[in-house]
């Protein structure tokens, strides 16, 4: 059975994301869909000292109806700001020094476009969580379907049989016709992790920064832990 995941490049996204790829045989990086501008392509919550916040990349104005692959970073001094902004929350952290100088050189990369600087994250994160598999981006493939029809086209694209899905998928998915192409759907079944954790009562759903600065070297057995799918 080969396991596909089909997903947009989310920036520095929660652990739910990476646990559906530890499932997975096949990451299909869905590159070339709408950028949601309140979504999760640009943005995702740490924390701090006075609570969660958004830890945001600034980005240059463009389309309303541009894909995520053509989104280009804006210029100025955002990345400065944004370091700053996770070396304040994070410095206390046991594993700070270990993970902060990883992300500096994601941010110092010289990345133009948003997705090159989200793929050059999910790569650093899965060193870290210890995941090694096929990734691919949607653009690659001549499928020109849409909806369920395309996920499914994107499934066979890559030799699968198994598609699998967050939970949240279960109001547009057409499940019936996943089936009627002898594809499997399996839903992913989360369980969020508890890890130390900086400042107070634990807060779940963070981006997967968290976990790094909390946790380091441990962070693959921490996402692992009683998870199934």
């Amino acid at each position: 059975m080969v396991t596909v995941c089909i997903h947009q490049p989310d920036f520095a996204p929660y652990l739910g994301f990476f646990h559906r790829l530890l499932a997975s045989d096949h990451f299909i990086i869905l590159d070339d869909v709408q950028f949601i501008r309140r979504g999760w392509h640009h943005r995702d919550r740490i924390k701090t000292r006075e609570g969660t916040t958004w830890l945001t990349l600034s980005l240059q104005k463009g389309r309303y109806h541009q894909q995520i692959r053509d989104v280009v970073l804006a210029e100025g001094k955002w990345i400065d700001e944004s370091l700053n902004l996770i070396r304040q929350s994070y410095a206390k952290a046991p594993y700070f020094d270990l993970i902060f100088p990883q992300v500096e050189d994601v941010y110092r990369g010289g990345h133009k476009r948003l997705i090159d600087f989200n793929l050059a994250f999910l790569q650093m994160a899965m060193r870290l969580l210890e995941i090694d598999m096929q990734t691919s981006l949607a653009s690659s493939y001549n499928v020109s379907s849409t909806s369920s029809q395309r996920l499914l086209d994107l499934v066979f694209a890559v030799g699968g049989d198994n598609y699998l899905t967050g939970i949240g998928s279960r109001n547009y998915l057409d499940e019936l016709l996943f089936e009627r192409s002898e594809v499997m759907v399996t839903w992913q079944d989360f369980r969020h992790p508890v890890y130390p954790q900086l400042y107070g009562e634990f807060e779940p759903m963070l981006s997967c920064f968290d976990l790094f600065f909390n946790s380091g070297n441990s962070s693959a057995s921490m996402l692992r832990g009683n998870n199934r799918v």
